[in-house]
């Protein structure tokens, strides 16, 4: 689900990308207010760690978690599993890269994660299933994403090192099948939300036009979404049908900011999120840039743009800005990827850590 590239600079075709955001306070932009759900966002801190960071994390419900990532400098795999209320590391296999980007989970049992970088590293994609985690050969040296669909098969994004060669594949008979969608021409992948075998959503960066495109298990077909500037899809969260989720940002030069999109299943809603973005430069370091999106459970969505102090709800006409727990690392760590907690309104947001701690924020 999460746009997975931990370490590529990607430049957009036309517009000048958001770095740096001041925070302000809720209400100052003139966006209109909601109710926040009820609950609250608490941070869980983790220590004993070398340099750690996380990209991605995945929830199939309250009791389980993972989030995956890297330590020691990017130079080894990082793997932390949340069971009876506490998170701790598990082992992975010999040769796994060392950048592990993104983790998806069709269970307790079925989770799958993916990783880029370490040269002679062979492991780039990994599966666990209950009892250990174990190395799966890829078709690729630079997965992208992951996401497992309603009967637990694995699906992903790659691509060479290059960025070219940006494929969907799927895991069929003991491999990574190609599913028919390779982009060519500029065009980059980044993003993925399988949620049945047919239903599957791919987004990014497109070679023309928007860069999102829709597989119905026969074929794909690349979708239009409303406005003047091509859309660069980050981050998709597919629910059903009729209620999809897209985090993107417009093609254009003056970069407007960041969109949220909603797909009914007969059209598209788009609406301006409420980050402000104040300092531009014209390349981001990487994708996980603008934070993520996540289902809230209700109905709404959580987003956090991995640079302000607070989280943003939009409960599908009005936003909040709810600020983040307080910690003492003396500002404000990227959150990286959000994963709702199986179909609750419990919601897990990671990013990258300070000397040796990880702080991983829940909502519920």
């Amino acid at each position: 689900m999460r746009t997975a590239l931990a370490r590529r600079t990607a430049p957009l075709a036309l517009a000048a990308v958001a770095v740096a955001v001041t925070a302000t306070a809720a209400g100052t932009s003139g966006t209109a207010l909601a109710d926040a759900p009820p609950g609250a966002w608490t941070s869980t801190d983790v220590t004993g760690l070398t340099a750690p960071a996380l990209y991605g994390v995945t929830a199939p419900d309250r009791g389980h978690a993972w989030a995956v990532g890297t330590q020691s400098s990017s130079s080894a795999p990082l793997i932390l599993s949340y069971r009876h209320g506490a998170w701790t590391p598990q082992a992975a296999p010999a040769g796994t890269a060392p950048e592990l980007v993104d983790v998806a989970s069709g269970g307790p049992s079925n989770v799958w994660a993916v990783g880029q970088g370490g040269g002679d590293a062979t492991a780039k994609s990994l599966h666990w299933n209950g009892r250990a985690w174990k190395a799966v050969d890829y078709p690729r040296p630079q997965p992208m994403a992951v996401s497992v669909d309603s009967r637990g098969k694995a699906w992903s994004i790659g691509s060479n090192t290059d960025g070219s060669g940006a494929a969907v594949f799927r895991r069929s008979g003991g491999t990574w099948a190609d599913k028919g969608l390779s982009l060519a021409g500029g065009g980059m992948l980044d993003a993925l939300a399988a949620r049945t075998p047919k239903d599957v959503w791919a987004g990014g960066l497109g070679p023309s036009g928007d860069g999102l495109w829709h597989y119905d298990g026969t074929g794909w077909t690349q979708m239009d979404i409303p406005g003047d500037w091509p859309q660069w899809v980050l981050q998709i969260v597919a629910l059903s049908p009729d209620d999809v989720w897209f985090y993107t940002i417009p093609q254009d030069p003056l970069f407007s900011g960041p969109d949220l999109v909603h797909w009914d299943g007969t059209a598209f809603t788009v609406t301006k999120t409420p980050s402000p973005y104040e300092q531009v430069r014209p390349f981001a370091q990487d994708v996980g840039f603008l934070g993520d999106i996540a289902s809230d459970g209700r109905g709404g969505v959580w987003l956090q743009d991995s640079r302000t102090a607070y989280y943003r709800h939009f409960d599908g006409t009005a936003w909040t800005s709810v600020p983040r727990p307080a910690n003492d690392l003396g500002g404000w760590p990227p959150v990286y990827d959000l994963a709702q907690a199986g179909r609750t309104a419990s919601v897990w947001g990671v990013g990258p850590g300070a000397g040796n701690r990880l702080l991983i924020d829940r909502f519920r």
